[in-house]
């Protein structure tokens, strides 16, 4: 079977974190379908400036076992147009959600949120 590479969304992460019965959880079920999870350098920012020291080391765990996308410079002439259109229809949403889409599509990823509500509005973004 084919494995799929799939950017996950900080609510993922967090959801994977929090979760009392990991095997149940959406990341587990994404990579137990062939996926192979990476993730932004923005969604692991939002992940880090949210969680507690204590914490640290398991988070630290987790994104040592997936890839971290950087922010370069076509996420960024993706981010802009991205900010462009959404402005143009008036449908803004959240900067770091701006910038996660833009990751993902730059690198021709699939993203895996639970925040489908905001990122259906950007065009060109194939959410799972």
């Amino acid at each position: 079977m084919e494995t799929t590479m799939v950017m996950i969304d900080a609510c993922v992460s967090i959801d994977y974190f929090r979760s009392k019965n990991k095997e149940n959880s959406f990341l587990t079920k994404l990579i137990q379908g062939s996926c192979k999870c990476c993730t932004s350098s923005i969604a692991k920012y939002e992940v880090l400036a949210g969680a507690l020291d204590r914490d640290m080391p398991e988070w630290e765990h987790i994104f040592d076992k997936i890839a971290v996308f950087a922010f370069d410079d076509a996420t960024i002439l993706t981010a802009r147009n991205i900010h462009r259109q959404l402005r143009r229809d008036n449908k803004l949403i959240d900067l770091g959600d701006i910038l996660i889409a833009a990751t993902a599509i730059a690198n021709d990823l699939p993203l895996a949120t639970f925040n489908r509500k905001h990122f259906e509005r950007i065009k060109d973004l194939r959410l799972v």
